[in-house]
């Protein structure tokens, strides 16, 4: 029963009550306390009987309602706290919640630190958690959510797999993104910069990709190289060369494989001058450099290399000029690899 209805009800039940023992007993009855004496009708003393216990119950009621207030408007707080901690759980980026209630303590403080992922539809939803999910949705369908028009972006760590995710789906959907990674690499998460490089290598000219140069590492240098020989004009020179090799430090190997490229797109000259100079600044291009006097038949040039060094290094050109000199018409590429010319043992 509401409050109201009782207040209501109740005096009216005191009204009838006294009303009616007036009817039935008009008497007067008197009572003396501490020198007092009090002389009232018998219905009087009936109907404040009744309204002293009326009065109780109606503050018995206040107490326990209000009990009963702060109770349900604490499961409330807590059901909104729990619902915003879901919210950020579903959007991987799990926050501190506090909760009022014993039973919410025992269980939902675990969002706090917890990532959400949904494997199925469910419905009812408040449209706070609906639009969450479906972002979640089109995210992990490959799509781009521009979170910072839901404004939400600011509120995710860079390092938020969902934030990762997103940024390279956009790296797929809009070619100009990469660039813009790249410009302000602290801003995003490691792997997103490092997709953004290899979507810039896979796609530019190394004229707007010299200024990236420097954070350029060998497996995108060779893909430069693999876009060269697949005969792709990205302007592909010595003096640019030297811009994307400076800074690294490249093995035998390595220098081996720019050779089999420069070979083929560089003049003999450009390419004899270029190995020339890497090999006076590393011993590691020197095997790549005496691959190239074989590959243009300057053996001369070659023994006078070779005779300056010690009998013990470079074994396989060694060998392969006594070859030559025997009049036997190999070709290097039939004897030495890049594994067999940068092992001396």
């Amino acid at each position: 029963m509401r409050l109201g209805t009782y207040i209501f009800s109740g005096l009216i039940l005191i009204l009838l009550t006294a009303g009616g023992v007036y009817l039935l007993n008009p008497g007067s009855y008197s009572v003396t306390m501490l020198g007092i004496t009090l002389h009232l009708p018998i219905a009087v003393w009936v109907g404040l009987a009744m309204g002293l216990l009326y009065l109780l119950t109606i503050l018995h009621m206040v107490y326990h309602g209000t009990r009963g207030y702060f109770r349900r408007r604490k499961l409330l707080q807590d059901t909104e706290e729990m619902k915003d901690a879901l919210y950020w759980s579903l959007l991987q980026e799990p926050k501190a919640h506090r909760y009022a209630t014993p039973q919410m303590r025992e269980g939902a403080p675990l969002l706090n630190v917890s990532r959400l992922e949904v494997i199925g539809s469910v419905q009812g939803l408040s449209d706070k958690l609906a639009k969450a999910l479906e972002w979640v949705k089109q995210i992990e369908n490959g799509e781009y959510v521009d979170l910072k028009a839901k404004k939400i972006e600011r509120f995710l760590s860079r390092e938020n797999p969902l934030v990762v995710r997103n940024q390279l789906n956009r790296l797929e959907h809009e070619k100009g993104f990469a660039e813009e990674v790249l410009n302000s690499r602290e801003g995003y998460a490691p792997e997103v910069a490092k997709r953004a490089l290899e979507k810039m290598v896979h796609s530019e000219d190394l004229y707007k990709l010299k200024k990236y140069a420097p954070i350029l590492g060998k497996s995108e240098l060779f893909t430069l190289l693999d876009r060269v020989d697949a005969k792709e004009e990205i302007g592909f020179s010595p003096e640019m060369l030297d811009a994307f090799l400076a800074g690294h430090e490249l093995e035998c190997t390595d220098y081996m494989r720019i050779a089999r490229t420069t070979l083929k797109r560089f003049s003999p000259d450009e390419n004899l001058a270029l190995f020339k100079r890497l090999a006076k600044s590393s011993e590691k291009a020197q095997n790549a450099y005496l691959y190239i006097l074989f590959e243009y038949e300057m053996l001369d040039e070659a023994r006078r290399f070779l005779e300056e060094h010690d009998e013990l290094e470079f074994k396989p050109f060694r060998a392969f000029l006594i070859l030559k000199r025997g009049k036997y018409h190999f070709k290097i590429d039939d004897l030495i690899d890049s594994q067999i010319a940068c092992n001396d043992a």
